[in-house]
């Protein structure tokens, strides 16, 4: 059994299903929640000795969140060669349902020098190109690299060709996007899915195999 500790939410505390802890923390603005084993660790998470570290605020940071959840995560997997192989994963869901899943491996040269975020980034504008195509123009992104947030809004300054590409598209898509960060391997189903479905792209033979 899992125990959910939210510190940013709703309505703080411990809980004991990611559907009760979801209610607290979706649609929330900056939620800071994470899965444990025991009650006591939540505990501990809800309500540390210091003050929980607070992420950079970008533009994107609104009170009006989407029904559009994005889910992203990339993995990297060194060869005998010296190569990378590197997958993207994404999930959607609107309304808490599945709309929209795929994963993939076609990551451009000039971006393997970023390993697993590479991937992460290529989620994102996967995401964000199914979201186009649909006609969506709000989203909440889920993610675990301060990064993908902060090249985007501005807070760190992209200094690499991928990165700048990816923030100038991400501001160029016309989508509002709300930033939720979350830890990685932390129990969250959603999570647990993308970085499945990363994995499997990079292993992958085939480029940018949709599930859905």
């Amino acid at each position: 059994m899992k125990f959910y500790g939210v510190r940013r939410g709703r309505t703080t505390g411990v809980f004991d299903s990611w559907d009760a802890c979801r209610k607290q923390v979706y649609k929330f603005p900056d939620a800071e929640f994470k899965a444990f084993p025991t009650r006591e660790e939540a505990w501990a998470f809800v309500s540390p000795p210091d003050p929980p570290l607070r992420k950079v605020k970008g533009p994107s940071d609104v009170s009006s969140p989407s029904t559009t959840e994005i889910w992203v995560d990339g993995s990297c997997f060194p060869q005998s060669d010296g190569s990378l192989r590197i997958g993207w994963g994404v999930l959607v869901k609107q309304e808490s349902k599945e709309a929209y899943r795929a994963q993939g491996n076609d990551i451009p040269p000039e971006a393997v020098v970023h390993r697993n975020v590479a991937g992460e980034i290529f989620g994102i504008l996967k995401a964000l190109e199914w979201c186009q195509e649909q006609g969506i123009v709000e989203v909440t992104i889920y993610f675990d690299y301060q990064g993908l947030e902060s090249w985007a809004t501005g807070a760190w300054r992209a200094k690499l060709p991928f990165t700048q590409l990816y923030a100038q598209t991400v501001k160029a898509s016309g989508i509002t996007i709300h930033w939720i960060k979350v830890k990685a391997h932390s129990g969250i189903p959603e999570n647990d899915i993308v970085d499945q479905l990363a994995k499997e792209g990079a292993m992958s033979q085939d480029m940018d195999q949709e599930k859905s």
